[in-house]
């Protein structure tokens, strides 16, 4: 089984090499966007080329965007190792957890307009889901992880249930999820420590479609996509991603093997972990969700109270990484990202990686590592400990076949 995976890293390994000795997929940095030095751009290069080595990244699209030094776009590698099809800048890919930033975001903007209060608890807005101490779990806590509700989506049996028995195909509604969820014991009393899950977001996104009578796909598209002009990232209603598009690899715990799991269905994740997006747009958002620009000051205070709990890591859906980076980042089966924003010099990096294997030596994920090699030269005083690595997003799991 060893030598099996083995040979199959190396095919990604060679296909990267192939690949990457051809014209990349990039476009040129515009004459309006300031390029960084030479120096600067060679650093980034070596880089993530070492990062690719070390994490068998198959491909991996960069966006870095510092407007007083420079922009740097890159995609590298292939997008299907099967054809070796090279990655495209403009490939559409899954999220995952960074879709917690944008249905946070909706419950922000309908607490400024009056429909929710962070306040109130989740018996008075759902009361058909009697969780323990519903009564004292409140919105805020639902979106600050502190609500000690189970996290589901992340139980083996149910992932394996849902992958295996039902192939990854059929769609699940956010009320079974819940109704899942609701079969465990709360982990903790609400309020009195942090477990990230992501029934929480699920729950916002119910709360969101229950004071204002419509879907949380049709909030997002009409508060968000729409007036942001995010024209690429969408709510999938199928397992299929939109033209051009990166296939995402995930490693078999029992078997070794790497497989290609694109269309394994992502409503499994609902309102935390289902949107499709491309670089660009990803760019565009990470710094619109930091510079909170998108709902008033107060609520953008409160996206960015970092709980104790998290031990000062995760606001309300947002991750405090390092040294004011702040974002999210997201893995699903084949898909990992990294969103993160710095206020101090209005800069963004936004990294997706078509693959699931991640450092077993810090717990990145491969696009947290690509995130972390590029702020570090671009940042030299950031440090990334290595407990706030490990508090980034969960859903990062070896794959078991039954």
């Amino acid at each position: 089984m060893k030598r099996n995976i083995l040979s199959l890293l190396q095919l990604i390994l060679l296909s990267i090499l192939f690949i990457s000795c051809k014209e990349e997929s990039n476009p040129v940095v515009t004459p309006t966007e300031k390029q960084f030095s030479a120096e600067i751009e060679a650093k980034l290069e070596a880089a993530l080329n070492k990062t690719i080595k070390e994490n068998y990244i198959p491909g991996v699209i960069v966006g870095v965007w510092f407007p007083n030094e420079g922009t740097w776009v890159k995609a590298k590698g292939v997008s299907n190792i099967t054809t070796n099809e090279p990655m495209k800048v403009e490939n559409h890919f899954r999220m995952g957890s960074v879709t917690k930033t944008f249905t946070g975001t909706v419950v922000l903007k309908l607490v400024d307009q009056g429909l929710i209060n962070l306040d109130s608890s989740l018996a008075y807005y759902l009361p058909q889901y009697p969780f323990p101490q519903a009564n004292k779990i409140t919105v805020r806590m639902l979106g600050n992880m502190t609500s000690g509700i189970y996290d589901i989506t992340n139980d083996a049996n149910f992932t394996q249930t849902y992958f295996y028995v039902n192939g990854g195909t059929y769609p699940l509604t956010a009320d079974s999820i819940v109704k899942a969820a609701l079969q465990f014991p709360l982990k903790f009393n609400p309020g009195t420590a942090y477990n990230y899950s992501n029934a929480n977001t699920i729950l916002l996104g119910l709360i969101c479609e229950k004071v204002t009578n419509k879907s949380i796909d049709v909030l997002l598209d009409e508060m968000i996509f729409t007036p942001c002009s995010l024209n690429n990232t969408y709510w999938p209603k199928s397992f299929f991603l939109s033209e051009p598009f990166s296939h995402g690899f995930s490693i078999f715990a029992t078997t070794q093997e790497v497989k290609d799991v694109t269309y394994w269905s992502p409503s499994i994740w609902n309102a935390a972990g289902i949107l499709i997006t491309n670089i660009s747009n990803l760019g565009k958002w990470a710094r619109l969700l930091g510079n909170g620009s998108l709902y008033s000051s107060a609520m953008h205070a409160e996206r960015i109270k970092w709980t104790a709990e998290s031990g000062n890591a995760y606001g309300f859906a947002m991750y405090d990484i390092a040294a004011g980076w702040i974002g999210h980042d997201g893995s699903v089966p084949g898909f990992t990202t990294a969103c993160f924003y710095l206020p101090s010099k209005d800069a963004v990096i936004v990294v997706h990686v078509n693959s699931q294997i991640y450092d077993k030596r810090t717990q990145a994920t491969p696009a947290d590592a690509v995130f972390i090699a590029l702020a570090e030269i671009l940042t030299p005083h950031t440090t990334f400990a290595k407990n706030k690595i490990q508090t980034l997003d969960q859903n990062v799991f070896p794959i078991k076949e039954k």
